[in-house]
């Protein structure tokens, strides 16, 4: 019987998605072609780091190394905590392979031979809107968000989104938090100043409960239909747009990947987790499943514990998912995704989906990425949606 490969997993804490892991993990043995309930091939070992901070990463990795005497490092990280990250995986000479919802842009000067990232950039599908919706809409295109999404690359996609499409000027509102609770998001006044400034197009950048009271404070302003919306990927998942489908709204987004879609790599997934999880798949499985897919081809290696081997190989291996073609090496180009602009109508019965344009997205050489990332100095360390 063979040594298990130990893997230590940063785990930070998600109000928004408490199974996130279990989804990841499971959709990964699927990806590998293993039983996730029976398989001892691989071994996750996972440390809490909280909210994500670099320094909680830190103490994760140093505990895993040596108390856990893990063969590599996994987990759910914010790229922002990678200057805390990779020094670690450099001195122990140690493989990182990363998940990320793509919520900021990574760095080239410190990302360095031992890390690669199963990604979903959303940032692209930020920037894929921004263009589209200055050709679409026209000028000023108005933008609201809280506080906490102000704390990544997600606005500053779309921004240069729209200066690379047709231009315009940007109506621009932060909202803070309220005072007796830093949770609590109130975005009706907000929409009210927004709707003063007769924007052509509102783009809303919200997650979890502040995304839906957003949507419902939207539809009670009266604003529903007469002025276009678009909104960030998350905020029409299924599992929670289905609160306010009986609003009747209308609006627009981006996406990556369809879970109806017939190709068949993306059937098999779709049966696969069904089976096992007894529900629908969701961008957390669909990351794992990615990931699982790589591991998979690079097995034999892994079992020698032949890392050098493997991180030459993630370099440049390439797999084909879900939704397409798929990398792990930022440095080697990310893949670009397929991205489609889509208009969702809800109804008490059904959320719809209709493809309107395929987006275009940004290779990971283009100059406007260092851009991009300067128009966001922010402390924000923790992944996106895990508040």
């Amino acid at each position: 019987m063979s040594v298990p490969i130990k893997i230590g997993f940063l785990q930070p804490y998600s109000s928004l998605y408490p199974y996130y892991a279990e989804h990841l993990l499971t959709g990964f043995f699927l990806g590998f072609d293993r039983d996730p309930f029976r398989q001892n091939d691989i071994q996750f070992i996972p440390y809490f780091t909280e909210t994500g901070a670099g320094n909680k990463c830190a103490e994760g990795i140093k505990k895993l190394i040596h108390i856990d005497k893990v063969d590599m490092i996994s987990g759910l990280i914010s790229y922002a905590s990678l200057p805390e990250i990779l020094p670690l995986l450099e001195t122990y000479n140690k493989l990182g392979f990363f998940f990320d919802l793509g919520e900021n842009i990574p760095h080239f000067d410190y990302l360095g031979d031992n890390a690669f990232f199963s990604s979903n950039q959303m940032w692209q599908c930020e920037f894929a809107l921004g263009r589209w919706a200055s050709k679409q809409f026209g000028s000023p295109i108005g933008m609201i968000m809280p506080m906490y999404e102000a704390g990544y690359h997600l606005h500053s996609s779309f921004n240069q989104g729209v200066s690379l499409g047709a231009g315009g000027n940007i109506l621009l509102k932060v909202i803070d938090s309220t005072k007796t609770n830093p949770h609590l998001v109130i975005p009706a006044p907000a929409i009210a100043e927004m709707k003063a400034g007769k924007p052509s197009v509102v783009h809303a950048l919200f997650s979890g409960p502040s995304g839906l009271q957003f949507l419902n404070d939207w539809h009670q302003a009266g604003l529903n239909k007469e002025i276009p919306l678009i909104v960030n990927e998350n905020m029409v998942y299924e599992e929670w747009l289905s609160d306010v489908r009986h609003l009747g709204l209308e609006m627009y987004t981006a996406s990556t990947y369809d879970p109806r879609n017939e190709r068949k790599e993306n059937r098999r997934f779709v049966q696969k987790f069904r089976s096992i999880a007894g529900q629908d798949t969701n961008m957390y499985a669909l990351l794992g499943y990615e990931g699982g897919l790589i591991f998979k081809e690079l097995f034999s290696y892994l079992q020698k514990k032949d890392f050098d081997k493997v991180k030459s190989l993630l370099k440049t291996e390439k797999v084909r998912g879900p939704r397409g073609e798929r990398n792990f090496y930022p440095e080697s180009g990310f893949s670009i995704p397929e991205i489609d602009i889509l208009k969702v109508k809800t109804s008490n019965t059904s959320i719809d989906r209709l493809v309107v344009e395929r987006g275009k997205g940004l290779l990971y050489n283009e100059a406007i990425l260092k851009d991009i990332r300067d128009a966001t100095p922010s402390g924000w360390k923790n992944p996106y949606m895990c508040i």
